[in-house]
């Protein structure tokens, strides 16, 4: 049975920008996304963490409506409820992204809500510079010239923190490292300055050095830009160092959710106990010889 939805923070007079309702995706006949509900507030960030295979990457391409395109997959359920204004709705009231045509979705991609892939190199397109992926963005969804989208590409990866970055516009992804790919993927999401930014895996293939600099780029930008971040990792690690609230999937569904101050003191579930027992602490293993056991979680299926 799915976990009953628990918003993770008191409504007050401040309304979500992203409400997700028992949202259901299945892939023929493979639940993968079982009745997943929680709110994402302005300026939150909201940290989906489990292993692979949990869900938390298709529930992330699902409130973007990416998970439909090109694969098997289908939202057999449930709401994304994502305040827009009045550019969607008259009143302002919210729209429901499961609902929308294609039309009214690249409207939304990239432009409202922007999405960080797991691997950039992959993300970026090899033939193109760098400065023309940016630029391009801006020109599909701010109507901008190329003269005014060249310049505003050459801002966000000053913004970014990219040396040189005059010279960089200039360049393909293969000429970049691994971190300034990265930097470059989150200077096209946040090119049109969206009031949604979803990470995924934002770190994975970084070092440990490089991936203290992007989460720290990424908690900067938050504050200047004032969007709602949702960071999808595996890392407890990285949950730690950047999120607000958490939300804990295991084989489709959320097992626990809360604040990273509650996860991380008071676990309640034996996953998301397993998930912080696995993180390595400096000097556990003093004075044994041989690694120690790890305990697999039994779940009923």
């Amino acid at each position: 049975m799915a976990a009953a939805y628990n918003p993770l923070k008191p409504q007050g007079d401040e309304l979500p920008i992203l409400s997700v309702r028992d949202l259901t995706v299945a892939f023929d006949q493979f639940t993968a996304v079982d009745e997943v509900s929680f709110d994402l507030h302005n300026g939150q960030t909201l940290a989906v963490v489990g292993e692979s295979g949990s869900g938390k990457s298709v529930t992330a391409l699902s409130i973007m409506r990416l998970v439909e395109l090109g694969s098997r997959a289908k939202i057999e359920g449930g709401e994304v409820l994502f305040r827009g204004g009045h550019e969607f709705s008259d009143d302002g009231a919210p729209i429901d992204l499961v609902t929308q045509d294609e039309a009214t979705m690249r409207r939304i991609r990239g432009n409202h809500i922007s999405m960080i892939f797991q691997e950039p190199l992959t993300s970026l397109n090899p033939v193109y510079t760098v400065g023309n992926q940016v630029a391009e963005a801006v020109m599909l969804h701010q109507g901008l010239n190329k003269k005014a989208a060249t310049a505003r590409a050459l801002e966000m990866l000053d913004l970014v923190r990219i040396p040189e970055a005059k010279r960089r516009l200039s360049q393909y992804p293969h000429e970049m490292s691994g971190g300034m790919r990265q930097r470059v993927m989150i200077a096209m999401a946040l090119s049109c300055d969206p009031t949604v930014l979803i990470a995924d895996e934002p770190t994975t293939a970084l070092d440990v050095t490089i991936q203290a600099q992007i989460l720290g780029l990424m908690r900067e930008l938050q504050k200047e830009t004032g969007a709602a971040v949702i960071i999808i990792t595996h890392d407890m690690g990285v949950v730690a160092e950047v999120a607000d609230d958490v939300v804990v999937m295991n084989r489709s569904k959320i097992v626990e959710q809360g604040s990273v101050y509650d996860i991380f003191e008071s676990p309640q579930d034996p996953y998301t106990q397993a998930l912080l027992a696995s993180v390595p602490r400096l000097g556990s293993m003093n004075g044994t010889s041989e690694p120690a056991r790890f305990d697999l979680v039994e779940q009923e299926i």
